[in-house]
């Protein structure tokens, strides 16, 4: 329905998220309210948006009830400073600059009232609205012979930068290729795991602050990148701080699975729209999914064997729990042999991903939203 002024409720809650940009709001402005549920938009302004670290003493720069909806904006890599026309030796410098903390620029934390250590936070990625600038790099093997699976054939360091159109949803990575844009965001946390284990590989996980880097993923979410995660689905988080807190950033526009050279094509966002929901009644170790199509189950370990285990353990779980269809674990890990399609995430962030998807269509009288 329309209001005689003309304007949708779709229009205006775009001119509040864009007068709170300007304004500069922390996370304060409020763009509608239906029932008793609300909306509010988190700016990345510098207060708001930290460098490749989690804090969980950072204050909340938002407090929401569950079932509000926020509109999120974020950074690109290094608080917004890798764009077009920085050349590779500022790219070596920046990352150079942050040893131990990852490249990422994280928006947060946002508190979500309710949630207690124990608790899921149930997560709809509602909408993901990107900036125009977006870039691919590997940087140099000469200096960072680890990052990157093929490092040491790439000694000199590569960037590009594109500009997205997204009327038509596509950028162009040289002419001749045209690449549709699927974004989703790479990283995506609840506060830390207190009883995360110590680094197998690289950098320590903690500094000397106690703050926990973004370079690993882990059972609190962090740096998945699982490409799985657009507009439209539901990401299942395992709470390990009081409240809950919430940040994302490292922003892609389109992955593919394995992340092979170091990055995705980098973007960031005018507004990623989630709708947070703590849920008492459902209990998760590994952070999960679901899209329309499929359930997706997680796992992250410096050994990509360890890490597919880690995935497909959750996956027979699941399956052996849920009540659409019962089964037992036998015909879990069976089904998941014969419809399971387990794909490796990435291969780059130190901690290496797997995630196993299901299909919804084999349930034969699935209903959305059932459990």
């Amino acid at each position: 329905m329309h209001s005689n002024t003309g304007f949708s409720a779709k229009t205006l809650r775009a001119a509040a998220a864009t007068a709170a940009l300007i304004l500069g709001f922390a996370g304060v402005a409020q763009a509608e309210e239906s029932g008793v549920s609300k909306h509010y938009v988190l700016p990345a302004t510098p207060e708001n948006v930290q460098w490749g670290w989690y804090d969980v003493n950072e204050k909340p720069k938002l407090t929401v009830k569950s079932g509000d909806t926020v509109s999120i904006e974020t950074l690109s890599h290094s608080l917004g400073q890798i764009k077009p026309g920085v050349g590779m030796d500022e790219i070596v410098k920046l990352r150079k600059g942050n040893p131990g903390g990852g490249p990422h620029s994280i928006t947060g934390p946002i508190y979500v009232e309710g949630a207690e250590p124990g608790d899921t936070l149930e997560i709809h990625i509602l909408k993901i609205v990107p900036k125009a600038d977006a870039f691919n790099f590997n940087i140099p093997g000469k200096d960072f012979p680890t990052v990157g699976q093929l490092a040491s054939e790439f000694p000199e360091g590569f960037v590009r930068y594109y500009k997205l159109d997204l009327a038509k949803m596509q950028t162009q990575f040289k002419p001749g290729i045209v690449i549709d844009l699927k974004p989703f965001p790479g990283t995506f946390a609840v506060g830390v795991d207190p009883n995360e284990p110590d680094a197998k590989a690289g950098p320590p996980i903690k500094d000397a602050k106690g703050r926990t880097s973004t370079l690993r993923p882990w059972k609190n979410g962090s740096n998945m990148d699982v490409n799985e995660l657009q507009a439209g689905s539901i990401l299942y988080m395992p709470v390990f701080q009081k409240g809950g807190l919430i940040w994302t950033g490292d922003s892609h526009c389109r992955q593919g699975n394995g992340e092979v050279n170091l990055t995705a094509l980098e973007c960031s966002y005018k507004e990623i729209e989630i709708k947070p929901i703590v849920r008492k009644d459902l209990k998760t170790e590994w952070p999960w999914a679901e899209t329309k199509t499929d359930w997706v189950f997680m796992g992250f370990d410096e050994d990509l064997n360890q890490a597919m285990k880690i995935a497909v353990d959750q996956t027979v779980n699941w399956l052996s729990r849920q009540t659409i269809v019962p089964m037992s674990r036998e015909e879990s890990y069976a089904l998941t042999s014969i419809v399971g399609d387990c794909r490796v995430s990435q291969v780059v962030d130190i901690r290496k991903g797997v995630h196993c998807l299901i299909p919804k269509s084999v349930f034969v009288n699935y209903k959305p939203g059932a459990r």
